[in-house]
C-alpha cells in the first residue's frame, strides 16, 4: 500500500479530457433475446435483446441468464419477468461479480437495499437472513440474488417469516438449485418468478480486464444516446487503496490522515467501494460493518444529504430491528434508545470526493470509524483535519465511480 501519497493532483483529472477512438458513425446490432411479460410500466411492450455486433466487430455475451420458471404463468399469476424484474437481477450480478466468497444481494428498483457476505463462516441461509434484515422494509417485495447454489435451508428461510410480520420475495435469481429447493420454492409461492444465470465470475470488473467489446449506453432525452466504455476499477484488492492520503501545496501544506484502518475496517471499506461501483446511484454513500450493509444513501443532489439520508434509514431499520416506533415526525429521537448502534464503528464509501468537511462530522457524530473516498476536492486539507480530529481512518482511491 502506498504511503504518504499526495492527493493533492487527484483533483486535475476533472479538468482533463479523455477522448475515445470512437467512430464517426456507429452501427449496433441486436439480437432478440425473449419477449418479456412487459417493459418498467404495465402500458409498455417490451422485449430484450442482446448485443451482437458494433460496426460489425462482433460482441461476445458473457453471462447466460435464463428465466426458469413463473410459478402460475397464466394471466391469474405473475406471467413471467417484466423489464424492471431482468434490470435487478443482472444489476445483482454486477454487484456479486466481484465477490468469491458466498454473498447475497437484495435489489430494489436497481439499487442495492441488502447485502451480505460470508465473513465468519455464515451459513448461506444465514447471510440471506442478514441481507433482509438490514432493511426489512425495503426488502419487501425484492430481488434476491446469490452467487452459489440455493440449498434447501436458504429456500425454507424465504418463507419463514409469515402472519403479521411477514417478508415477500417477488424475485429470486441463482447459478443454479441444488435438489428439491424448486419445488419447495413452488410449493411455498404462487407468483415467484426464478431465473438462473451463468458465467459471473467472466464478467470484467477490474480495469485491464477483457470486456469483449462491450460498452455502455446512456439513453437521454431528445433521441440522443451516450455511448461510453464500461466502468472498471483499479481497485481489486485492499492493497491498491492509497493509506494515509496528503494534501501538499504551498497554500494548505502537509495533511496526513493520522489513522490507519484495521484490518476488518480494511476488508468492510474494499466491499462497500464494489458496491459503490456497481449498485448505487450517485450522489452514492454505503455503510458497511462486518461485511453486512448498514444503510446506503443513493441518488442524492448533495453529498452530505446522501450521508444523512442513509443515517437516518440506518437508524429507522435498527429501531424497527429493536421494536421501537419510528416517528417520521419527531425525527431519530429513537437513536438514544437503541441497545446496539448500528453505525459504531460502521465503514462508509462515498463514490465522489468530500466537497466540506460537514460529510465527515456527521459520520462521526454516529460512530463511522473508516471512510474510503476518491479524494479530489479543493478542500480535501479540511477533510483530512476533521477526519484526524475524530480519529478517523480515511483512505483514497483515486478515481470517482459516479452512476447516472
Amino acid at each position: 500500500m502506498a504511503r504518504g501519497t499526495d492527493v493533492t493532483n487527484f483533483r486535475r483529472v476533472y479538468g482533463n479530457r479523455n477522448n475515445g477512438n470512437f467512430p464517426e458513425s456507429l452501427n449496433v446490432a441486436l439480437a432478440k433475446e425473449r419477449d418479456l411479460k412487459y417493459g418498467e410500466n404495465p402500458n409498455q411492450r417490451c422485449a430484450i435483446y442482446t448485443l451482437n455486433s458494433i460496426n460489425d466487430d462482433k460482441a461476445f455475451q458473457i453471462p447466460e441468464f435464463t428465466q426458469l420458471k413463473s410459478v402460475r404463468s397464466d394471466d391469474k399469476g405473475k406471467g413471467g419477468l417484466s423489464l424492471t424484474n431482468t434490470m435487478d437481477i443482472t444489476k445483482a450480478m454486477e454487484v456479486l461479480k466481484y465477490f468469491s466468497e458466498p454473498a447475497v444481494v437484495i435489489m430494489k428498483h436497481t439499487t442495492v437495499s441488502g447485502f451480505a457476505k460470508q465473513t465468519a463462516g455464515q451459513t448461506q441461509a444465514d447471510l440471506f437472513r442478514l441481507a433482509r434484515d438490514a432493511d426489512r422494509q425495503s426488502n419487501f417485495g425484492g430481488t434476491v440474488v446469490f452467487n452459489s447454489a440455493l440449498e434447501r435451508e436458504t429456500a425454507e428461510a424465504l418463507y419463514e417469516l409469515r402472519g403479521a410480520d411477514p417478508f415477500f420475495v417477488d424475485v429470486l435469481a441463482a447459478p443454479e438449485y441444488n435438489d428439491g429447493v424448486l419445488g419447495h420454492v413452488e410449493t411455498s409461492s404462487s407468483n415467484i418468478r426464478i431465473g438462473a444465470f451463468s458465467n459471473l465470475e467472466r464478467l470484467p470488473k477490474f480495469q485491464g480486464d477483457e470486456t469483449y467489446g462491450l460498452v455502455s449506453l446512456k439513453e437521454m432525452p431528445t433521441g440522443r444516446i451516450g455511448v461510453q466504455t464500461i466502468y472498471l476499477t483499479s481497485i481489486r484488492t485492499v492493497e491498491d487503496l492509497i493509506l494515509d492520503p496528503m494534501v501538499i501545496d504551498k497554500n494548505e501544506g502537509r495533511h496526513i490522515v493520522g489513522r490507519d484502518p484495521n484490518e476488518r475496517e480494511l476488508d468492510d471499506l474494499l466491499t462497500s467501494w464494489w458496491l459503490n461501483c456497481s449498485g448505487v446511484r450517485s450522489n452514492g454513500i454505503v455503510f458497511m460493518k462486518n461485511g453486512v450493509s448498514v444503510a446506503i444513501g443513493s441518488g442524492q443532489v448533495e453529498r452530505v444529504g446522501a450521508i444523512q439520508q442513509g443515517i437516518i434509514k440506518g437508524i429507522q431499520k435498527a429501531m424497527d430491528r429493536e421494536k421501537i416506533t419510528y416517528d417520521p415526525l419527531r425525527g431519530i429521537d429513537g437513536y438514544f434508545r437503541l441497545e446496539k448502534q448500528p453505525f459504531e464503528g460502521a465503514a462508509c464509501s462515498s463514490d465522489g470526493f468530500f466537497p466540506f468537511r460537514d460529510a465527515v462530522d456527521s459520520l462521526a457524530r454516529f460512530g463511522v470509524s473508516a471512510v474510503i473516498q476518491p479524494f479530489g476536492s479543493l478542500r480535501d486539507a479540511e477533510v483530512i483535519d476533521a477526519a484526524n480530529e475524530h480519529k478517523m481512518a480515511m483512505v483514497a482511491t483515486g478515481e470517482r465511480c459516479f452512476i447516472h
